[in-house]
């Protein structure tokens, strides 16, 4: 992720000896690698941002309800939103200290080796926040290469018929053999012209129901009936049942095997309209959160 770079020159006045005011210089050279404390049994969430080398923070306190739970998972990609600060529920702080702060954020019993040094808080302003998410069943098949009819749209294509599309669907075509297991690219290289193709069949394994064309499924192949077809073999045998095309004894077994998919979701937070002690700002981009859910 690319890194940025905020200077902000303001005048301090300072009431103190002399009548003249000073420059401070706030450099929030921070990487917008957000981290997060607090989940749905919390009471608040944290954003947060911390640079090691000079032990500083940003730090976006909010409550946690049912409509910012949604932020972390949303159901539509993009999703985007926005809350106020208040100085109460809702609150943005730029820290230093005297320490690592890493053991303070998110410790109920914060370490009592680092304190805070300098504490500055808006008082008003509002955060924007962009939730995006990106589906993947993980089977080595990039998602844009499961657009099999070739318009766009991820989520009608569905080559067993399922119900799950193929991007989400570890196993495309229902065998009880996941996709990965069936080299559909076998060098990685996002080229599947190369997938194994057991019977030379105009389907790929992966896509194949009878991958050694014996004319049983493949899912028919499963002796044991354990789900787990690389188990099976016919005795002398080296290749399992379902890759032997000398073997053609069927075995109905119609559970199929669970599926799940990855999603990874990334919450882009901007602060607007802050005005703080040392720091204003029309627009500061915090930086992005990102978690992974598996369904």
């Amino acid at each position: 992720m690319s890194r940025f770079k905020y200077v902000i020159l303001l005048l301090l006045l300072l009431n103190l000896s002399c009548d003249d005011g000073d420059i401070i210089e706030v450099n929030l050279d921070f990487d917008q690698v957000l981290e997060r404390c607090g989940d749905e049994d919390a009471d608040n969430y944290v954003i947060y941002d911390i640079k090691d080398d000079s032990n500083e923070s940003l730090t976006l306190l909010f409550p946690v309800t049912v409509a910012n739970t949604a932020i972390f998972n949303p159901e539509t990609s993009p999703t985007e939103g926005s809350f106020n600060i208040n100085g109460t529920s809702v609150r943005f702080n730029y820290r230093t200290y005297d320490g690592d702060p890493s053991g303070l954020i998110c410790q109920d019993i914060p370490s009592s080796e680092v304190t805070i040094v300098e504490d500055y808080e808006a008082t008003s302003g509002s955060v924007n926040y962009i939730s995006t998410f990106v589906d993947d069943d993980n089977d080595t098949v990039p998602s844009a290469l499961e657009d099999i009819n070739g318009n766009g749209d991820l989520e009608d294509d569905d080559t067993d018929g399922d119900g799950i599309p193929n991007y989400k669907d570890q196993d495309d075509d229902n065998d009880n053999v996941p996709t990965r297991n069936e080299n559909p690219d076998p060098n990685l290289d996002g080229d599947l012209s190369d997938a194994q193709n057991t019977d030379g069949t105009d389907e790929p394994d992966y896509l194949d129901t009878d991958d050694d064309n014996d004319g049983v499924i493949t899912r028919y192949e499963d002796e044991n009936m354990d789900g787990d077809l690389f188990n099976d073999f016919l005795v002398g045998a080296t290749s399992p049942r379902f890759l032997d095309p000398d073997t053609a004894d069927t075995f109905v077994y119609d559970v199929l095997n669970s599926n799940s998919f990855t999603r990874t979701v990334s919450v882009l937070f901007t602060v607007l309209n802050i005005d703080i002690e040392i720091l204003s700002a029309d627009s500061l981009e915090l930086g992005t959160f990102q978690q992974i859910i598996t369904f």
